[in-house]
Order: C-alpha cells, then sequence, then structure tokens
C-alpha cells in the first residue's frame, strides 16, 4: 500500500475531531457524585445530562434551563462519541437521564438497543425531516436539536482582491483567480470532511461532483488537509475560501487571534444540514426531570439562543426561521438536498481512498496541467473541443456512477471496527489491487492530458 494511503487509513476516523470537539474542563461530573445522587430519588428536580458539546455552549443552556425552572438541578457528564457509546452500552443509561451530543449514529444504535425513550415530539414546529432526509427519527425516540450547515467559508477583502465576486457556489472556487488559495479539507483525516464531501457529491452528483472536486483540487493547498480546519489562514487573508461547517466561523472560535479578519459563509443552493440529537435514556433515574430538560432545548425560546453570535448554530424550529428573515441558512425551504446520511456511511471508505488517490496524491502533477491548460486557454491555443477533451481527462473519477453503487466495492473499503488496543488490520490483496488499477488510470489520463497539450 502506498504511504498516502497507509495515512488515510491510520488516521481515517477522526469523527470524533472538531464536531464534537470542546474542552472538558469544569464539566465532568465524577461517577462518584452520579452514585450518591442515585438515592435522592426520582424527584429531585435532577437532570444527569451525557454531553460531549463545548463547555460554554452547555454552560449557557444548563444556566437558562436552571433560571426557568427554580430549583432544578443540571448535572453534567462529559464524554466524546466512541467513549460516550461505550459508557452507556456498559450501564451508563441507568446513570444518565438525557444523552445530548453531535454523534447520530450512536442514537440509532441506542434506539435498536431499547435504551431510549419514546418522545412526544410537534412535528408542525419541529420538522421532521429536511426534504427527504429524517432529522430526528421517525419513531419519536429522539429528536434533532439544532442543525450543523456545510458551504464556503471566505475572506471578503482577500476575494475582493483576487477581482471575484462572493461566491455562492461549489464550483465558483473552481475560478482560476483562486489558484494555491483554497482550502480543503481531506476525507478520512479530518472529522467533518466526509459530510463535506458528500455535500457536493450529493448535491451534485457522483460524476459532476468528483469533476467539481478535481477543478477545486486545482486551486486547493492539501498542506493542511490532514488537520482539524484552521481556518486562520482563511481570516487573515493568506487563503480566499474554505470549505467548511458554519459554526467554525463564529466569532467564539476565531477571538483567541487578533490577526483574524470578517469572514463570511455561504449555503449552496443546494447543500448538507447534519443534525445534533437529544434523547432520554428509557432507564433515567429522573425521568420527569429529564422530559421538562428536553421540552426546554426544543423550545423556541431555547432555539432563539443558538443564533446568539458567540454561538451560531442552526435551529430546528419552523417559526424561529419565520421570525428571522436575515438568515442565509433555509434548511426547510422547498428544493433543498435530500442529504442521505446512510449513503454517506455505505461509501464513506470508498470515498476517502478516491479522494486521496485521485486528487491528493497526483496533486502537483495536476495542477501544472491546469496552469498549462489556462495558459493555452488565454493564448488562444485551444479551440473550445481540444479544451473540453483535455478537462475530461483532468475531472475524471476511476469509479463511475455505476461502479460506485456496487455493494461488494465499498464492503472493501469499509473502515474495519477496530479494538481498542490493537493494530488496524492491513489491507486485503483485492482491496490493493484495485487502488492499483486506479492509480495506473489516473497516470493515464494525466498523461493524455499533457500530450494534448503539447500538440495544442
Amino acid at each position: 500500500m502506498s504511504n498516502g494511503t497507509e495515512h488515510i487509513d491510520r488516521k481515517r476516523r477522526r469523527l470524533a475531531g472538531w464536531l464534537l470537539a470542546g474542552a472538558a474542563g469544569g464539566l465532568c461530573t465524577a461517577r462518584g457524585a452520579l452514585a450518591a445522587g442515585a438515592t435522592a430519588g426520582a424527584d429531585d428536580k435532577r437532570v444527569v445530562v451525557l454531553t460531549s458539546y463545548p463547555e460554554e455552549l452547555v454552560a449557557r443552556f444548563q444556566k437558562a434551563f436552571e433560571q426557568t425552572h427554580p430549583g432544578t438541578r443540571v448535572e453534567i457528564l462529559w464524554r466524546h462519541s466512541a467513549d460516550a457509546l461505550a459508557y452507556l452500552r456498559r450501564g451508563g443509561m441507568a446513570e444518565i437521564d438525557v444523552y445530548w451530543t453531535p454523534a447520530p449514529r450512536n442514537f440509532e444504535i441506542l434506539k435498536t438497543e431499547g435504551k431510549l425513550a419514546r418522545l412526544a415530539l410537534d412535528a408542525q414546529a419541529l420538522p421532521p425531516t429536511i426534504a427527504d432526509y429524517p432529522i430526528s427519527d421517525p419513531d419519536a425516540y429522539y429528536a434533532a436539536f439544532e442543525l450543523a450547515g456545510y458551504g464556503i467559508a471566505y475572506n471578503p477583502e482577500a476575494v475582493k482582491k483576487l477581482g471575484l465576486p462572493p461566491p455562492k457556489d461549489w464550483l465558483d472556487l473552481a475560478h482560476p483567480a483562486y489558484r494555491g488559495k483554497v482550502q480543503v479539507p481531506i476525507p478520512g483525516r479530518v472529522g467533518f470532511a466526509p459530510v463535506m464531501a458528500e455535500a457536493v457529491l450529493q448535491s451534485e452528483g457522483w460524476n459532476n461532483g468528483w469533476a467539481t472536486f478535481a477543478a477545486i483540487a486545482a486551486n486547493t493547498d492539501f498542506g493542511g488537509g490532514d488537520r482539524s480546519p484552521d481556518i486562520d489562514d482563511v481570516a487573515v487573508g493568506r487563503k480566499a475560501a474554505r470549505l467548511s461547517i458554519d459554526f467554525f466561523i463564529s466569532p467564539s472560535r476565531r477571538n483567541a487571534n487578533p490577526a483574524a479578519g470578517e469572514l463570511a459563509f455561504v449555503y449552496p443552493p443546494k447543500t448538507a444540514f447534519n443534525p445534533a440529537h437529544v434523547a432520554i435514556s428509557a432507564q433515567a433515574p429522573h425521568p420527569e426531570t429529564a422530559r421538562i430538560f428536553v421540552d426546554f432545548l426544543l423550545s423556541a425560546p431555547a432555539q432563539e439562543m443558538l443564533l446568539e453570535p458567540d454561538v451560531r448554530r442552526l435551529p430546528v424550529r419552523r417559526e424561529v426561521y419565520a421570525a428571522h428573515p436575515e438568515l442565509s441558512a433555509r434548511p426547510f425551504a422547498a428544493g433543498n438536498l435530500a442529504y442521505d446520511d446512510k449513503l454517506r456511511r455505505d461509501r464513506q471508505g470508498l470515498v476517502a481512498a478516491l479522494f486521496e488517490i485521485a486528487l491528493v496524491q497526483p496533486h502537483a502533477r495536476a495542477v501544472a496541467l491546469w496552469n498549462a491548460l489556462d495558459r493555452a486557454r488565454r493564448e488562444k491555443r485551444i479551440g473550445e473541443a481540444r479544451g473540453a477533451e483535455i478537462l475530461a481527462q483532468l475531472t475524471a473519477v476511476p469509479v463511475d456512477d455505476n461502479a460506485q453503487r456496487d455493494a461488494p466495492l465499498r464492503r472493501l473499503f469499509a473502515f474495519p471496527d477496530l479494538v481498542p488496543g490493537q493494530p488496524e488490520p492491513p489491507p486485503s490483496a483485492e482491496r490493493l489491487a484495485v487502488e492499483a488499477r486506479w492509480k495506473t488510470e489516473i497516470r493515464a489520463r494525466l498523461e493524455t492530458a499533457r500530450r494534448l497539450l503539447q500538440t495544442a
């Protein structure tokens, strides 16, 4: 296996990553305190909440709830996604009342195992879907609390200096003026990148989506693509734009950098909105207070709190959007993308491997060819037909739409379930052979593009 593919396999699932990032200090309730509280009875007006949200967000809602419901007390236990799931499956459901976090798969597993209590949800105020994509459980065992929207973070002044209007859609970042000025997170290396990739692939379609990525990659500096998103380069103008999540540009995430400038964020016409959820344990020691707490999180006043400048998350109540016409995000508007997260999970390993092999590894050679194509166009040395022929070579992906639907191929690249402390299993000979074919095809396409440019 090439070093590049080994690298994505070593780092491939930072899915706790930035979506689940936050400081644990001050939030972790000791197990002893939980055990001591368990004898206090079910009507002591406490609620024990397990979350991975950062302290500044949790403390805000904790304080608001306790002020709204005098005499209640919110106790917080903080754990990342994978640790939380293991803890809850070991018996933690009897120690906590509410599970509140951005980890959709965890809620599905806990529901399947019968560990969640059914909620009473107002489907009119709390839409259960975006387009056809369920954001809350159809059986009401967990509910969406907020949405993360995917799109383009950009520096308006840096974009203006390039002589371009603000970007509005993914393909806008393919303009040659952006050469070297775009950041793109690499799926398999950064936690939020798989959904980011699917936002493009599902909105554009598989073949067109990869062509869009190839064109954007020509302008991309992949140097930071294996890190969690550092938008300082965009904020200070060293880069002009980045594929990102909306809440990464909130002021609270940039206040530590005095050189950071104003950033803007645009949601392409069709993009992904991924939910975070809240649920009640079927074994909740304080079930009544738990329901009051969940009702509060989903209430209009709490949903309004998500719009505060240093929170900047997207609500899930329809009425909040009606009250705020200034919001650029309109997840419940007609015509939005029916994002499919199951599809993302099914082909996540395949997409990560293709991205690495088709876009990252041959990046330097591909950029040189894109530059040569730009020069040939400016100098009018190629016609429209020859230019289209070269573009076809530079933007094709070695797995087309029909091939990517093949379930055995997806399984071949599926991420293995890891046992803590055990090394990751080596790739199969079959997978290595498929990757070798991809690399051969990509080299051949780039060579064809080079020859076509030479004869222009």
